[in-house]
Parts: C-alpha cells; sequence; structure tokens
C-alpha cells in the first residue's frame, strides 16, 4: 500500500509540472510516467486518462474554494434580512467583510493548482471554470441585490450592471493571481480593490 501511495504521488507531482508547463492539451501522459520514473502501465492503474489525472489534481482545492464562496455569498444574502438601515450602506459590508483574508490565502495555498486552472485547463472538463465561477457569483450577487432592492421603494435589479460587477469581481481575483506571487501583498491589493467593489455594488440597484 505504502508503494502504491508513493507511486502515485510522484505521478501527481510529475502531472503538475507537466500541465504547468504545457497545459492539459499538450501535456504528454509519456513525458509524465517517464519524470515520475514508472511505466504508463502504472499511470493507468490510478487513474483512467488524461482528464482524470488532471481531475485528481485541481478537483478538491477547486470544490473547496466553491464551498468558500458560497458560504461567502450565503453571508451576505443573511446580512441584507437585518432590519438594521446600515445593511443599505457600502461602509457596513466594508467593515463586515471579514472572511476576505480567508479566501485569499486559501487561494494562494493552492496557487499552482489556480495557476494551472486559469492558465492550462483548455481541453480539459475544467477549462469553462471561470465561467463557472462567474455563474456562481452572479447568483449570489442576484440573491443579495434582490433583497437589498426590495428594501428600496420602486428599486429593482438592473441585469446588465449585475452582470458587468459580476464579471469584474471575479477578474480582480484571476488579476490577481496572474499578477502577484506574495500572499501578503495579494491580502492588502485585494482589501483595496474589494472597498473599490463594494461601493459601486449597489449601482445594480436602480429606480424603476
Amino acid at each position: 500500500m505504502g508503494d502504491e501511495l508513493e507511486t502515485r504521488e510522484k505521478l501527481l507531482e510529475s502531472a503538475m509540472a507537466e500541465f504547468s508547463e504545457n497545459g492539459y492539451m499538450k501535456a504528454s501522459l509519456r513525458k509524465i510516467c517517464a519524470d515520475a520514473g514508472v511505466t504508463t502501465g502504472a499511470l493507468y492503474f490510478f487513474f483512467k486518462n488524461k482528464n482524470d489525472l488532471f481531475k485528481a489534481i485541481v478537483d478538491e482545492p477547486l470544490k473547496e474554494l466553491c464551498k468558500l464562496l458560497t458560504e461567502h455569498y450565503m453571508q451576505d444574502a443573511q446580512d441584507m434580512d437585518s432590519d438594521d438601515p446600515a445593511v443599505l450602506s457600502a461602509e457596513y459590508h466594508i467593515d463586515t467583510h471579514t472572511d476576505l483574508d480567508k479566501l485569499v490565502e486559501y487561494m494562494y495555498l493552492h496557487y499552482d493548482v489556480f495557476m494551472l486552472l486559469l492558465t492550462g485547463a483548455q481541453g480539459s472538463e475544467y477549462e469553462n471554470t471561470v465561467d463557472m465561477i462567474v455563474d456562481m457569483t452572479e447568483q449570489g450577487f442576484r440573491i443579495s441585490a434582490e433583497k437589498a432592492a426590495a428594501k428600496m421603494p420602486n428599486c429593482h435589479v438592473d441585469e446588465y450592471m449585475l452582470h458587468w460587477i459580476t464579471h469584474i469581481s471575479v477578474d480582480a481575483y484571476t488579476h490577481l493571481l496572474t499578477h502577484e506571487r506574495d500572499v501578503e501583498k495579494a491580502k492588502l491589493h485585494m482589501r483595496r480593490v474589494m472597498e473599490f467593489l463594494i461601493k459601486i455594488w449597489f449601482t445594480m440597484i436602480v429606480e424603476d
């Protein structure tokens, strides 16, 4: 059992390096096996195919990121249920977004995985990961925005602004990953960016 686990880990390490260098489509299973010091038969003992190998690297961190994002959007929606009129102010949400550092820290803990999803997933089942995150974010924003609009007389959620703010919010994280390697600097950058994004978030709520 120990030898099997060791072989599997060698394959995953080798695959991570190969996928990161060449992307999913150009990655060579033969090179992965050679770098891991195993036969191609050994690879197929653990993984069904190239996609299954890629999945073994990225799936768990991605699911955990989605879980963190879902919890974040659920908390925002719950905040909008409050009778406190302050929930309709940007300042309230800037002060209460305490989970921001946790999210950035998790992304940087698995930095290589998320960079791989951003830059090397084309051709795999994960090639539309960013679109999936956008859809999740838009759904989360919509729930909170509709609750906020319901507290404002004669107001509704503007679909164009909802979609636009969703995209620039997700783009803020992808830009951060691709332009800043230091996690502490990344947290500082994102705090500043989120203060700006929260201030414009309410512009998606407009008068009828």
